[in-house]
């Protein structure tokens, strides 16, 4: 089957843990990605919100340098791609293409210099904040949440002039709209649920709270669809539901929400592959293709499914880039 994946963490999981993406004992890996056809991936460099300033910088150029080597040492099965041409290219020739994304607006440092080196290095995707606040705004945990800031508003019309995606996931409501205002182009929503889905189907959690914060509310839904951006399902088991009720039924349940509001086209799926704690039955790349086959056992059609795991994630990153 054909896959395109919005977020993953696996990049600075291997830095930090000293694994490699050929092979490795987290969810991906390009052995464990093997039965799949076309296969593109947004690999993330993460950013911890206790870093910033010069600090950023040195965690970001670290992590970028361990992106760097995988592409390298794995030239034969996957290639950072910058455009929709390298990508195509990629599936040519039989190799997965790469894209290259930053969670965590602290990596500019405060600089639109910073931002315009970063576009250099082939960054296609930028989470604007984690969910702390940073230079550009207010992440979804912060008290009193305000929205984008001076800086936050400026980098974003820089980042549709070098036509590097915003990522609206970890954002605050008000940093949402700010965007929705700010932005001359679509974004997306790389790993980000339903809070209606989890609002009607689980019990009270102590990680209810957060997970709500973190998830899109109707009206932002809605606001995606409308202006042709994208929504990537996230599988961490906190923002699907309850322990126990997280793998593909919550999946399904998120899915279908989007799809009632009319969402056919915008949605994708955006793993958070080795940034969160994830059910069995979805723990790992190698069980995508079971999860599209539970998808098409409770009814939906080749075509939905194909737009969801590919197509939809595809078209859109043709378009933007």
């Amino acid at each position: 089957m054909d896959f395109f994946d919005l977020h993953c963490d696996t990049v600075t999981e291997c830095r930090k843990k000293n694994r490699r993406l050929f092979d490795n004992d987290g969810h991906l890996s390009v052995c464990k990605a093997n039965s799949l056809d076309r296969w593109a991936q947004v690999f993330a460099i993460w950013m911890p919100d206790e870093y910033r300033g010069e600090n950023a910088v040195e965690y970001f150029d670290d992590i970028h340098e361990c992106f760097r080597s995988e592409m390298a040492d794995n030239s034969l099965y996957i290639r950072h791609c910058t455009s929709a041409a390298d990508m195509e290219s990629c599936f040519s020739e039989g190799k997965a293409a790469a894209v290259l994304s930053v969670e965590g607006g602290s990596a500019l440092a405060g600089s639109i210099e910073r931002l315009n080196y970063i576009h250099t290095l082939g960054v296609k995707l930028i989470t604007l904040t984690w969910n702390a606040a940073n230079e550009l705004g207010a992440g979804c945990l912060v008290k009193n949440v305000g929205g984008l800031t001076q800086f936050g508003r400026q980098a974003l019309r820089r980042m549709n002039d070098l036509k590097i995606i915003a990522d609206v996931s970890h954002l605050g409501r008000k940093g949402f709209w700010d965007a929705a205002g700010c932005s001359s182009v679509p974004f997306v929503a790389s790993h980000s649920n339903c809070c209606a889905v989890l609002d009607k189907t689980r019990a009270p959690s102590d990680d209810k709270y957060f997970s709500m914060l973190r998830s899109l509310d109707d009206e932002q839904i809605k606001f995606i669809i409308r202006s042709g951006g994208l929504i990537g399902i996230n599988f961490c088991n906190s923002f699907l539901g309850d322990a126990g009720d997280d793998g593909f039924e919550a999946v399904y349940r998120h899915i279908c929400h989007i799809l009632d509001m009319g969402g056919e086209d915008v949605l994708a799926v955006g793993s958070d592959f080795d940034g969160c704690g994830i059910n069995p039955e979805l723990a790992g790349i190698d069980k995508v293709p079971a999860l599209a086959d539970y998808l098409k056992s409770r009814g939906m059609d080749n075509k939905t499914v194909g737009k969801i795991f590919f197509d939809n994630g595809f078209n859109f990153f043709k378009t933007m880039l």
